[in-house]
């Protein structure tokens, strides 16, 4: 698996994200980790090959916590779905070099569509 899923919740914007990744990408496999954890544990896998992450995050916290993978992600493609559009929240996201920043109140038709275009170019088996 090139690519994985942050999702630490259920939540509508997941729900209807996954439900759309379902039909723009059918047969594409994707690894779902729950915690930072058990992100930390996939990216530290010896040969991991991920290649392409999405990010959902909850809350500043857990912001900080990813960003301290941020060795373990700096050849990874990133998408990165914030809490909210805080200023500083944003400054702090940025160093993870994110290819699409957006906030949890958006389409996630938007999501989808970055995330397939980046499949196509970067998920290649």
């Amino acid at each position: 698996m090139a690519s994985i899923l942050y999702l630490p919740s259920e939540n509508e914007l997941e729900r209807r994200f996954r439900k759309l990744l379902g039909f723009a990408a059918p047969k594409k496999k994707f690894g779902i980790c729950h915690t930072v954890g058990e992100l930390s544990e996939r990216l530290r896998k010896p040969h991991s090959n991920v290649r392409l992450a999405v990010l959902f995050t909850l809350n500043r916290q857990e912001i900080m916590e990813i960003l301290s993978l941020g060795d373990l992600m700096a050849d990874v493609k990133i998408i990165l779905i914030l809490p909210d559009d805080d200023r500083d929240t944003l400054m702090k996201a940025h160093t993870l070099r994110p290819r699409y920043v957006t906030c949890a109140d958006c389409d996630p038709i938007d999501i989808v569509t970055v995330f397939k275009r980046m499949i196509d170019l970067y998920d290649v088996s």
